[in-house]
């Protein structure tokens, strides 16, 4: 009897166990579908418009939730970023923590996107005009 009673425990333990472990998960996946996100396009300086320091300067990206999305891979252009990111006090604006990297493309004298501290960002390039 005192055998069944244990396996009787031992089974009761582990089905709380695997519903919890499961709850966990599905949370997980819902929270990251449910990220909020702002789009950001690239406002290039007069000087050095596409360098890679001036891509890389958050200042140089204003706030545009309606704006068209890009082509290609040549330039920056827009991101689409997570609010973490994002000063949210008047127009939201990128914040450094944001940590923009970008490549030069030698060929056409310009810099692109390729990241951020933001795992999940989106990232459109443009083609040269």
């Amino acid at each position: 009897m005192l055998n069944k009673l244990n396996l009787g425990l031992v089974a009761l333990v582990l089905g709380f166990g695997l519903t919890i472990t499961t709850s966990a998960f599905k949370s997980a996946k819902v929270s990251e579908q449910k990220r909020d996100q702002y789009r950001f396009v690239y406002n290039p300086p007069s000087t050095s418009p596409y360098s890679v320091a001036n891509v890389t300067n958050t200042s140089h990206w204003s706030y545009a939730p309606d704006s068209e999305g890009c082509s290609g891979e040549e330039r920056a252009c827009s991101i689409v970023i997570d609010q973490a990111y994002v000063d949210l006090s008047a127009t939201p604006a990128l914040k450094p923590s944001a940590n923009l990297t970008a490549s030069f493309n030698a060929p056409t004298n310009t810099a692109y996107v390729t990241g951020s501290a933001d795992g999940l960002m989106q990232i459109e390039n443009s083609d040269q005009p």
